[in-house]
């Protein structure tokens, strides 16, 4: 009996594992069948693994909420932002714009603020109307810019002087669509510095002005990237208006205009001085033999190639504004930075005593390079970890833990000095270039950068060597300095 048991279960197994020639056949035939399916199964994986790889393996995050959360994620951030579109910041191309009586006030409106450029600015209005000036969209919304009936009438002015602000005015929509945006842009900064809301600037500028700042305040910024949302639409266009290294786009000349010399680029503020010194731009209001008669004891170190790279990558600074406030602003910017460095004698801070006092140990990163690396450099004598992380999160440069690229690099010495005065507020109330092209005065610039210990009579001696040089620098660019009353603290 039990070998009959043995012999049957032998035959059972062999049962399960000997295929005959019909099951084989029909093994053979399942298994093609089914492969398109493995193969798309195994695609769509190789996808999701990608996907997450990119957004920190469990969420598409556009922005850390984390403040210690760095270079990684900044890297996916861009990388997501490049795929998306990019920032908007390339070089326009105006024959693109399908009416080139557009593209002067295009570009002229995108100045409003450092945030937007003409391809952000055309990408908008693309979405929005097509270029039809004439449409009536929902809930009263109107013009190239479909803006809401309350949003021009707070942001809109009668910009083509024709006796009328009109939201169906060509001119008059574009100034108030870019005056609306550089507002939302403010605010949406401000909320970052609040760490109300994560996500990047420009991205939450364009949620703010599609579903409002309330809303993206409520919902903490863009914590999922949704890529069919109203920023990645937008970045969708900006390829549309970039012209490629191969094309030289003709800046707002009428076709078949011989006599009419094209302008250049926006983009790029401040052109080189011409073989005689003289600017070649009406925007450059600063030509190479004046920085150098500004200047006469200057270190080599700070060199006008620098001054103008640095300038070129921020070009809202000494293009905002008419040509008195360009002026002003670059006078006053050299004032202070004449103050900082001693005249631009001083790449590093003279007191090496006290170079062990700008590492903030209470921050998540800090300070890599060493207790003493962060002290001041630069024309703006930038210091702290603090400081040097920001910029260089913001320039694209790790300056935490290569701070002395700010000393090695005149085109980076004069970025970190531009980014401060562009983008912070310091001690004051608002950033430098805001106090120039806001009607601030010089006076709050030096609120800004070191008011703490200059304003309100606090060493009135330095508040007086600053509005001195300002006065001599604004006069050397020909240009009032303005009210008495706006130069000091």
């Amino acid at each position: 009996m039990a070998l009959r048991k043995a012999q049957a279960a032998r035959q059972a197994g062999s049962s399960v594992f000997k295929l005959d020639a019909s099951q084989l056949l029909w093994l053979v035939v399942s298994v093609v069948g089914l492969f398109p399916l493995i193969v798309l199964a195994l695609l769509a994986l190789i996808v999701l693994l990608v996907i997450f790889a990119m957004a920190g393996g469990s969420q598409l995050t556009s922005a850390s909420s984390d403040p210690s959360d760095t270079g990684g994620q900044t890297s996916r951030l861009n990388a997501l932002i490049e795929l998306s579109g990019g920032d908007g910041r390339g070089t326009f191309d105006p024959t693109k714009v399908p009416d080139e009586d557009l593209v002067a006030p295009i570009r002229a409106a995108a100045k409003e603020c450092d945030l937007l450029t003409p391809v952000i600015l055309a990408a908008q209005i693309d979405y929005a109307s097509g270029f039809d000036a004439d449409k009536e969209g929902p809930q009263g919304r109107k013009g190239l810019s479909q803006l809401a009936p309350e949003v021009f009438d707070e942001f809109g002015a009668d910009d083509d002087d024709s006796g009328e602000a009109s939201v169906l005015d060509a001119e008059d929509s574009i100034h108030a669509h870019a005056r609306y945006f550089c507002h939302l842009a403010e605010r949406t900064e401000q909320l970052r510095k609040d760490k109300k809301v994560v996500g990047d600037h420009l991205s939450l500028t364009l949620m703010a002005w599609d579903i409002g700042l309330e809303t993206v305040e409520a919902q903490g910024g863009m914590p999922v990237l949704a890529l069919g949302a109203y920023p990645f639409q937008v970045r969708g266009l900006f390829a549309k208006y970039t012209t490629t290294g191969d094309e030289d786009p003709d800046s707002d000349t009428a076709p078949g205009d011989p006599d009419q010399e094209p302008e250049p680029d926006d983009d790029s503020t401040t052109a080189p001085p011409g073989p005689d010194g003289t600017d070649t731009d009406e925007t450059a209001v600063l030509s190479e033999a004046q920085f150098t008669a500004m200047f006469p004891h200057r270190n080599s170190f700070y060199t006008y190639a620098g001054l103008t790279d640095a300038m070129a990558k921020f070009p809202a600074f000494a293009g905002t504004g008419d040509e008195q406030t360009r002026k002003r602003e670059l006078a006053a910017f050299l004032a202070n930075i004449n103050h900082e460095s001693g005249g631009l004698v001083h790449v590093e801070e003279i007191n090496q005593a006290a170079w062990g006092n700008y590492c903030d140990a209470g921050q998540p990163y800090g300070c890599p390079a060493g207790q003493t690396a962060y002290h001041g450099r630069g024309p703006i004598q930038l210091s702290w970890n603090t400081n040097y992380k920001a910029a260089g999160d913001a320039l694209g440069l790790d300056l935490l833990h290569q701070p002395d690229l700010v000393r090695d690099d005149p085109s980076v010495a004069w970025q970190t000095a531009l980014w401060f005065w562009m983008t912070q507020t310091g001690a004051g109330r608002m950033t430098a270039h805001s106090a120039i092209t806001g009607g601030g005065g010089f006076g709050e610039t030096i609120r800004t950068i070191n008011g703490a210990l200059e304003c309100g009579g606090g060493n009135p001696a330095q508040v007086q060597a600053r509005v001195e040089a300002y006065q001599r620098f604004a006069a050397d660019l020909g240009v009032d300095p303005g009210d008495e009353s706006t130069l000091r603290c």
